[in-house]
């Protein structure tokens, strides 16, 4: 009876901690914080390295040029097929906007050594996007992960490095691959394709890995 009530106690404890937590932390200075690291990158180029790793594809990792100009224009230009989820290479200046998402703040977790606040979004007004969940980093509100529910695309979850600068050295795509419309015509005779695998019931995700260099920013 004594333990049982002892952890009664506990549990109390931290239920009351967690909202004293939240009720300290207001989501929109969080969000607004991370977007004003990144309001200010007008453009971007950067080389990038691609490895794709899909049961069902084999391929060598691949060359690209990426360029990027505010809001929306994103040029991903590589030789063949490559396959990558745009969303991740725009900044989310615009995505992220305070005034276009109700925030909540749900949490605090450590993701690859940074501790991190943890903030759902969701969309005022009808979009392709339907949630997005982002880990923003509490000593310099970088965004160190994020989670994107798509009305038609599925869900694809992003982990972002960095080293000295505010867009990523490198990130990690992982995504949902069951039910994907391969692109046929570009895929040419360097990669091989495993129709069985493809096909494949079980088949459920994917991962991109991207790495950085030479990035050219231009402020505005």
């Amino acid at each position: 009876m004594i333990n049982t009530f002892k952890k009664y106690i506990v549990f109390v404890l931290i239920i009351f901690s967690a909202n004293v937590i939240a009720q300290d932390i207001d989501p929109i200075i969080v969000l607004d914080s991370a977007q004003n690291k990144l309001k200010n990158v007008k453009s971007y180029t950067a080389d990038a390295e691609i490895d794709v790793d899909v049961d069902f594809l084999k391929m060598k990792p691949r060359q690209a040029k990426i360029s990027y100009i505010y809001p929306n224009k994103l040029d991903i230009d590589t030789k063949g097929f490559a396959m990558i989820p745009k969303y991740g290479f725009r900044p989310f200046m615009k995505t992220i906007n305070s005034l276009d998402n109700r925030a909540v703040f749900t949490g605090m977790e450590e993701i690859n050594g940074h501790n991190c606040y943890i903030l759902t979004l969701l969309p005022r007004e009808d979009s392709k996007v339907v949630m997005l969940k982002l880990w923003i980093r509490t000593e310099d509100y970088l965004i160190q992960r994020s989670e994107t529910f798509t009305r038609h695309s599925g869900s694809f979850l992003i982990d972002s490095f960095y080293e000295d600068k505010i867009l990523p050295s490198k990130m990690i795509f992982q995504f949902e691959t069951k039910g994907i419309n391969m692109p046929w015509k570009l895929i040419g005779n360097t990669i091989e394709v495993d129709k069985s695998k493809l096909n494949d019931e079980e088949l459920k995700s994917g991962t991109v890995t991207i790495k950085f260099t030479n990035y050219s920013i231009v402020y505005d």
